[in-house]
C-alpha cells in the first residue's frame, strides 16, 4: 500500500547515539579536569587545595555545583545556605539544596527555621516534618485536618511521622471508627501488617470483628457461607463488601450470585457501598470476558460507572458484536469521551457492522486524515494510502532560537554535565528546566536535544511539549546496522524491530524499569540467560545485557520464539512480549474467531493494550520511514484472532 504525505521536512542526519554517552568519549578540557579536581578536594576535606582549584573556575558552568557541593556540607550555616538560595533561585540546584535543607533541619527538629522556609511539597516525609513544625509553634489544631490525611492511608508511613500520629492519638483526634476506615485502607492494599499493628487499639468487640476480617481476606468463600446469622451493623457491612469483593478474584459469577441473590438484599449497605461491590463485580467479569458480563452491565445503573466502567461497557459489547450496544453506549459517553479517536473509530465500525455504510465511512473518512493507529485503521477500511503527516517540531525559522537556547547558562551546564561523564545530573537538570517552560519553550528544547542526538530526551520533550507530528524526531532510524542484522537472522520485520524498541525504550540504552528489565529491547536477565543459552552465548553480565549489540539479538530472539509460540501472528506475539505467552492464551477467545482490531481493544490489561496499539502504530511508522513506503500494512499484521483450542501453540526450536 503506497502512503500520502502531507507535510515532509528533513532534519539532520541521525546517528545511533542515545542520551547516556560512552563516558569519557572526548579527552578532558583543562576546565573540566580542573572542576573535577575540585570536586575530589572538596569531598576528601582538602580545603586548600579546592579553593585553589574553585578561584580558577568562577565563570565555568558548572560553577554552581561547587558552590552547591559547599553549601551541602555545610547546612549548619543558615547565611550560606540562603546566600546560594537567594542567588540561585529558580535552579534545578537552588530546589534540590532547598529540599535536602528542609530534611536536615526537620531530623534535627529546628522547627522555627523549617516553619519559616516550608514550601508546599508532595513528599510525606517533609509534610510530616511541616505537621511537626506547626505542632511545636502553638499552631496545632490548624494542622490537625492536614495530620488526618497523611494518616488515612493504606500504606505504611515513613518515621518521620509517627510524632504527628502520636500526637493525634495522644490528643484524641484517631476515633475507633477512624481506625477501621484506615484498616480498611490497609485491608484492600494487602497490607496486613498494618491492618493488625492499627487493630491493637481497637475496643475487644471491634478486635473480633477485625480477626474475622482477616480470616474472611484468606478465605472469603468460608466466612461468607457463615454469615446467615450475622447482625446488620456496619462493621459486618465492611467485612461483606470486602469479602465479596476477594470472592470475586476466584468465582465471580458465584461471587455475584451471593451478591444479589442473598447479601444486598439483607443488609442494609450504604449507596456507595452497592455502587462499590456492583462496579468491581462487573468490571471483573468484563476483564474475565464472562458472557454474563453484558448482562451485568444492564442489571447496574449506568449512574454507578466510573470511566474505567463506562468503557469497559463498551468493550463487552463490541468483544460480544453486540453493534447496537455499542453505539448506545459510545453515545451514552461525556461529550470530551466520546470524541477520542477510539470511541469514533468504534462508532464507524459499529455503522459498518450494521450496514450503515455512509455514516460508517463520514467517521472513516475524517480518522483516516489522521497519522495514529486508529488512523491507519480506518484508512484500511476505506481502501486508502496511510496519512503521514511529518511536522517538525518547530519551523526553519526559529531555528535561530534553538541557537540561543544553547548559548544560556543552564543549557551550557547540562551540556557539560553530559560531557564529563555525568547524564544521569544532566538530564535530572533538563528535566526541572523543561517542567518550567512553555508550550513553545519547550518545542525549541526538544529541537536542541535532536540536534545534540540525545534521542529519548528529544522524544519526551517533544511530547511534553504535546507535539506528535515530527516523525524524525520521535522515530529516528538508530542502530540500524543491528536491527537488520538480527532481524534477519530471526526472520523478522526490521520495522517490528524498531516498533518495540520504540515503545520499550524509546532508544534509551540504558534503560531499566522497576521490575528489572534492562536496555533497548527491555529484556528481563531471566529471559537474557534463556536466550543465551539457546544461542549458545556465554552467559552476559547486567551491562552487557544493556549493550545494544547484546541486547537486540536477545529481545529479537525472544520476538522469534513468541512468535513460533503463536503461529507467527504479530499481535499475539507483540502482546506476548508485555505481558507473557501465558497471560494472552487466557485472553484468547474460547469459541469464535474474532477480528484483530476487537481483540486488541478488549486486552484485559490496560498497559498491555495500549502497548500492543502503540507497537502496530509506531512499526507501521518504521516501516515507512525505511523505504518511504509501506510494506507491511496493518491489515496483513492483523490477521483474525482464532479461538484457543484452534491455534496452534508451539514451543521455538528456532
Amino acid at each position: 500500500m503506497g502512503v500520502i504525505l502531507t507535510r515532509f521536512a528533513s532534519l539532520i542526519g541521525l546517528l545511533a547515539l542515545i542520551l547516556q554517552p560512552t563516558l569519557q568519549a572526548e579527552p578532558l578540557s583543562p576546565e573540566q579536569t580542573r572542576f573535577l579536581q575540585a570536586e575530589k578536594a572538596l569531598k576528601a576535606g582538602n580545603l586548600v587545595r579546592y579553593y585553589q582549584f574553585k578561584d580558577t573556575l568562577v565563570d565555568y558552568s558548572l560553577a554552581p555545583y561547587l558552590e552547591y557541593s559547599e553549601a551541602l556540607k555545610n547546612l549548619a550555616n543558615s547565611k550560606k545556605v540562603e546566600n546560594y538560595l537567594e542567588l540561585n533561585s529558580g535552579t534545578y540546584l537552588a530546589d534540590k539544596l532547598h529540599y535536602r535543607w528542609l530534611k536536615w533541619l526537620g531530623k534535627r527538629s529546628r522547627w522555627k527555621q523549617f516553619h519559616a522556609i516550608y514550601k508546599t511539597s508532595e513528599n510525606t516525609k517533609l509534610q510530616c516534618y511541616h505537621v511537626r513544625a506547626a505542632i511545636s509553634q502553638g499552631d496545632a489544631e490548624k494542622v490537625v485536618d492536614e495530620a488526618l490525611v497523611l494518616w488515612m492511608t493504606g500504606k505504611s508511613q515513613p518515621d518521620e511521622c509517627d510524632p504527628i500520629f502520636k500526637y493525634l492519638d495522644k490528643h484524641e483526634h484517631l476515633t475507633n471508627d477512624l481506625r477501621w476506615q484506615r484498616i480498611g485502607l490497609a485491608m484492600e492494599k494487602g497490607n496486613l501488617s498494618l491492618a493488625r499493628f492499627l487493630a491493637k487499639k481497637l475496643p475487644t468487640s471491634w478486635k473480633r470483628s477485625f480477626k474475622q476480617w482477616i480470616k474472611m481476606h484468606k478465605k472469603p468463600l468460608r466466612g461468607l457461607s457463615k454469615v446467615k446469622k450475622w447482625k446488620d451493623n456496619s462493621r459486618n457491612r465492611d467485612l461483606l463488601v470486602h469479602s465479596v469483593k476477594r470472592y470475586s478474584r476466584s468465582d465471580t459469577k458465584a461471587a455475584w450470585n451471593l451478591w444479589r441473590n442473598e447479601l444486598k438484599s439483607r443488609f442494609s449497605f450504604s449507596p456507595d457501598q452497592i455502587n462499590e461491590v456492583e462496579r468491581h463485580l462487573v468490571l471483573r467479569a468484563a476483564w474475565r470476558h464472562m458472557p454474563e458480563a453484558a448482562d451485568w452491565f444492564k442489571q447496574v445503573p449506568a449512574s454507578v460507572f466510573n470511566k474505567e466502567a463506562r468503557e469497559w461497557r463498551i468493550r463487552t459489547a463490541i468483544r460480544a458484536e453486540n453493534w447496537q450496544a455499542a453505539i448506545k453506549y459510545i453515545n451514552g459517553l461525556p461529550k470530551d469521551e466520546r470524541q477520542d479517536e477510539e470511541w469514533l473509530y468504534w462508532r464507524a465500525r459499529s455503522f459498518e457492522a450494521m450496514n450503515q455504510s455512509t455514516a460508517a465511512r463520514l467517521i472513516y473518512g475524517k480518522l483516516a486524515n489522521h497519522t495514529s493507529y486508529y488512523g491507519f485503521q480506518a484508512a484500511e477500511k476505506l481502501d486508502r494510502d496511510y496519512t503521514f503527516t511529518n511536522e517538525p517540531v518547530i519551523d526553519e525559522t526559529a531555528a535561530r532560537k534553538v541557537e540561543q537556547l544553547a548559548q544560556e547558562p543552564v543549557f551550557q551546564r547540562i551540556r557539560e554535565l553530559y560531557d564529563i561523564g555525568r547524564p544521569v545530573d544532566a538530564y535530572r537538570e533538563w528535566r526541572f528546566v523543561i517542567d518550567h517552560m512553555s508550550v513553545e519553550e519547550r518545542r525549541v528544547a526538544a529541537r536542541l536535544a535532536h540536534n545534540w542526538e540525545w534521542h529519548f530526551t528529544a522524544i519526551v520533550t517533544t511530547a511534553q511539549a504535546g507535539h506528535f507530528a515530527d516523525l524524525d524526531l520521535r522515530f529516528p532510524l538508530l542502530y540500524q546496522k543491528e536491527v537488520n542484522l538480527e532481524a534477519g537472522r530471526q526472520k523478522l520485520n526490521p520495522s517490528f524491530v524498531y516498533g518495540v524498541i520504540r515503545r520499550e525504550s524509546a532508544f534509551r540504552e540504558t534503560a531499566v524499569s522497576p521490575a528489572g528489565a534492562l536496555g533497548l529491547m527491555q529484556v528481563m536477565p531471566r529471559t537474557a540467560r534463556r536466550m543465551s543459552k539457546k544461542m549458545g552465548m556465554r552467559k552476559l553480565s547486567r551491562t552487557q545485557i544493556k549493550k545494544a549489540h547484546y541486547n537486540i539479538k536477545l529481545g529479537s530472539r525472544y520476538l522469534r520464539q513468541v512468535l513460533d509460540q503463536y503461529d507467527n501472528h504479530e499481535i499475539l506475539a507483540t502482546a506476548s512480549y508485555n505481558a507473557g505467552p501465558h497471560r494472552v492464551k487466557k485472553w484468547l477467545p474460547e469459541e469464535n474467531v474474532l477480528a484483530a482490531d476487537i481483540w486488541v481493544d478488549s486486552i484485559t490489561f490496560d498497559e498491555t493494550r495500549e502497548y500492543v496499539k502503540a507497537v502496530l502504530f509506531y512499526s507501521t511508522i518504521f516501516d515507512w520511514k525505511l523505504d518511504n513506503k509501506v510494506d507491511h500494512t496493518l491489515g496483513e499484521r492483523m490477521r483474525p484472532i482464532m479461538p484457543v483450542d484452534k491455534l496452534i501453540f508451539t514451543e521455538s526450536k528456532h
